[in-house]
C-alpha cells in the first residue's frame, strides 16, 4: 500500500483520501503527459540497449510521478543533483528526446562529445548537475 494515495487504480478519490487536489486540469494533463512521454522513452531506449544500438541504459519504471511531480514543484533556478533513474526531471525541465537520445547514443548532437555514460544526463542550461555513476558522491 502507498504511503499517501489519493486515486485509485481506476482514477476515482479513495475513500480515506483527506481532500482533494488543488490542480487545475491543464497542469494535471501536462505532468500526466510528461509521464507517459517518460515511459515511452525508455522503451524505446531500453530496447535499443538491449539490441545492442547503446550500451547501457536504466529505465525510471515505477518513478515517473516521484520524477514529474518533484520537478515540477522545483524552479529552474534550483539546481538538481540527480541520479541516474530521475530523467523525468530534466524532461520536465525542458531537456528534449533529440537530447536524450543524442547523449546516449553520443552522437554529433551530445553536448557532452561522448565522453559519458548513456544516462549520465546533464544540463548547465536547465541546472541540473552531471549524473555521477557511484550514489551519494554529493553527500558531505
Amino acid at each position: 500500500r502507498p504511503a499517501y494515495r489519493i486515486l485509485d487504480e481506476n482514477g476515482n478519490l479513495c475513500p480515506d483520501a483527506k481532500e482533494e487536489v488543488d490542480i487545475k486540469v491543464n497542469d494535471a494533463q501536462s505532468l500526466y503527459k510528461k509521464m507517459v512521454t517518460l515511459q515511452i522513452m525508455d522503451q524505446v531506449l531500453y530496447e535499443a540497449q538491449r539490441q545492442g544500438r547503446i550500451s547501457f541504459y536504466m529505465t525510471t519504471s515505477g518513478e515517473e510521478g516521484v520524477n514529474i511531480g518533484s520537478a515540477s514543484a522545483l524552479e529552474l533556478k534550483d539546481t538538481i543533483f540527480a541520479q541516474y533513474r530521475e530523467a523525468g526531471v530534466l524532461l520536465w525541465r525542458g531537456f528534449t528526446l533529440q537530447n536524450f537520445i543524442d547523449q546516449c547514443f553520443s552522437n554529433c548532437g551530445d553536448p557532452g562529445k561522448g565522453r559519458q555514460m548513456p544516462i549520465h544526463y546533464g544540463s548547465k542550461e536547465l541546472n541540473f548537475q552531471t549524473i555521477s555513476s557511484p550514489l551519494t558522491t554529493q553527500v558531505t
